[in-house]
C-alpha cells in the first residue's frame, strides 16, 4: 500500500493556527507516514512535534522555512533534516526575531495612528506562544469588527501593496542556504512558481539557488497545476536536483489548503520522495 507524506507545514511557532502537537495529531488522523514541520524562521515547535510523533507513530522531519532575498525579491528556502540546536541557525533565528519585531512595530504604529484599536501588547496577550506576524493582526481586526475575514484584512489592509503592508529586510539567499547546510540540513527551493517569474527568470533563480548549495526544488506543491508539477519534475531530473513536496498547510489561516492533499485533493507526495532525500544526507 502506497504511503504518503507532507514536507511543508506551519504551526503556531510561526503563522499556522494549530500547535505542533495538533499538527502531528492531524497527520496521524489522515494516515500520513511522515510530515515535516517547517515554520517560518523558527525551530521552537520542533521538540513538541517530535515528541508527539513518537507517541502517535508519525515520522516528524525537523525543518524550517527561511525568508531570504534574491535580487531584491523574496525567496523562501526550506531546510529539511536540520539540527534545531545547531549554532549555524543562529544568524537566521536572531535576524528573524529582530526584523520581524521591527516590522510589526512599523505596521502597528501606522494602524494606531489611523485610529485602529490594536497594539503589540494586545497581540502578545492574545497569542502568547506564537511568533507574531500579519496573520495575527488580521485575526485581531476580524475580532474587533473591522473586517469579516482574515482574507478581507489582507485584501484591504495588510497584503502586498495595501496601506499597512511593510516589507521586511531578509538575509541573502546564499546565507540562508549556508545556515541550513551548516545545521546538517538539505536546502530546497520552496514553491518555485509562487514568485511570478517568467520561465527565463525562474530558471535563473533555480540555477542561482543550486549554485549557492540548494540540493532540490519543491516540485509537489498544493498550488502547482499538474503541468507545473511535471515541468519541475522534469527540470529536477535534467539538472540533477532532488525533489521535495508539501502542502504549505497553515490550518485555518489557509483554509483551502489541506494537509497531505493540498487544494481539492490535488496533492499526493509519495514516501519515495522522503527516501531519496534521506539518501542524500
Amino acid at each position: 500500500m502506497e504511503q504518503y507524506i507532507d514536507l511543508h507545514n506551519h504551526t503556531t511557532a510561526s503563522d499556522g493556527s494549530e500547535t505542533p502537537a495538533a499538527a502531528v495529531a492531524l497527520a496521524a488522523e489522515l494516515g500520513l507516514a511522515a510530515i515535516a514541520v517547517t515554520d517560518h524562521d523558527s525551530v521552537s515547535g520542533l521538540a513538541e512535534a517530535a515528541e508527539t510523533g513518537k507517541a502517535l507513530g508519525v515520522e516528524v522531519i525537523p525543518g524550517i522555512e527561511v525568508s531570504a532575498d534574491y535580487r531584491g525579491n523574496r525567496a523562501h528556502i526550506l531546510g529539511l533534516f536540520i539540527d534545531p540546536a545547531s549554532e549555524s541557525l543562529l544568524p537566521v533565528l536572531n535576524w528573524a526575531v529582530g526584523e520581524r519585531e521591527r516590522r510589526n512595530e512599523r505596521i502597528i504604529a501606522a494602524m494606531e495612528a489611523d485610529g485602529f484599536d490594536i497594539s503589540l501588547e494586545d497581540l502578545r496577550r492574545e497569542y502568547p506562544d506564537s511568533v507574531l506576524g500579519r496573520p495575527h493582526m488580521a485575526e485581531h481586526l476580524m475580532r474587533k469588527g473591522y473586517v469579516s475575514s482574515v482574507k478581507e484584512a489582507f485584501d484591504r489592509y495588510l497584503g502586498d501593496g495595501r496601506p499597512y503592508y511593510r516589507d521586511r529586510e531578509r538575509i541573502s539567499l546564499s546565507e540562508a542556504v549556508r545556515c541550513i547546510r551548516g545545521a546538517g540540513g538539505i536546502a530546497i527551493v520552496a514553491h518555485p512558481f509562487q514568485y511570478g517569474y517568467d520561465e527565463r527568470e525562474l530558471l535563473s533563480y533555480i540555477a542561482t539557488a543550486a549554485q549557492a548549495g540548494c540540493a532540490g526544488i519543491e516540485a509537489y506543491y498544493s498550488e502547482h497545476s499538474p503541468v507545473q508539477q511535471e515541468y519541475l519534475l522534469d527540470l529536477a531530473q535534467r539538472r540533477g536536483l532532488l525533489v521535495s513536496g508539501g502542502s504549505d498547510w497553515h490550518g485555518t489561516r489557509k483554509p483551502l489548503i489541506r494537509m497531505g492533499s493540498g487544494i481539492d485533493g490535488g496533492l499526493s507526495v509519495p514516501y519515495e520522495v522522503l527516501t531519496r532525500l534521506r539518501r542524500a544526507l
